[in-house]
């Protein structure tokens, strides 16, 4: 019923336009609105035949629960292998960040993305434990696998330890506290940790 509806309404929409209908057109009208009114990052497996399907996701960053640094859309594109023993995704993941530079403190936005593989396998686990990383268990009861917890996970750990605006970089000014990256000085060079740079920065704009 559901999918006769969905019929109903690319008739609605196409017939006013053409006298002949392209149910090549038709057919993907029906599964872009389909795609439109599925859960976010929740495939229902069930409704899959053994083989391979691709999905793609879009979804806030706030609405799955990421905070700054990490904001708006988190884009998600997936490769699930189905078949009667268990299912496989391939994942990859493209979430944005705004930063500050480590080095200069100038804003800067950032593209992540990170690939990584799920597996679950159909049964119950054997042993109840959980230290297999990435590995899942679908009981019978279950319909349904919900990617939000790794998503999270992931664009969590994509966030890099070390956040430059470029790789080379030049920081601060130790003494005046100048953007080296826009501007030269005539400051004496010291051996001063640039850690300390941004702390500099501030003590020189105080005065």
């Amino acid at each position: 019923m559901y999918f006769m509806n969905l019929r109903g309404a690319f008739f609605n929409n196409y017939i006013n336009y053409s006298s002949k209908v392209d149910y090549k057109v038709e057919d993907n009208y029906i599964l872009m609105l389909f795609f439109k009114v599925m859960k976010p990052m929740i495939i229902k497996y069930t409704n899959y035949t053994d083989g391979i399907h691709e999905f793609e996701f879009n979804e806030d960053a706030k609405t799955l629960g990421l905070n700054e640094p990490l904001s708006g859309n988190v884009n998600l594109m997936v490769r699930m292998d189905k078949s009667h023993s268990q299912i496989v995704l391939n994942c990859k993941l493209t979430v944005n960040a705004k930063f500050d530079c480590d080095r200069c403190g100038e804003e800067l936005t950032a593209e992540l993305k990170s690939d990584f593989k799920l597996v679950y396998l159909f049964g119950n686990n054997p042993d109840n434990s959980s230290e297999t990383v990435n590995l899942y268990y679908l009981t019978p009861e279950q319909d349904k696998i919900d990617l939000r917890p790794d998503i999270n996970e992931y664009a969590i750990l994509s966030i890099p330890m070390k956040k430059l605006c470029k790789e080379d970089c030049r920081g601060l000014c130790p003494t005046c506290g100048a953007n080296l990256n826009k501007e030269t000085c005539n400051c004496t060079k010291e051996n001063i940790n640039p850690v300390w740079a941004p702390l500099l920065k501030l003590k020189n704009n105080s005065k």
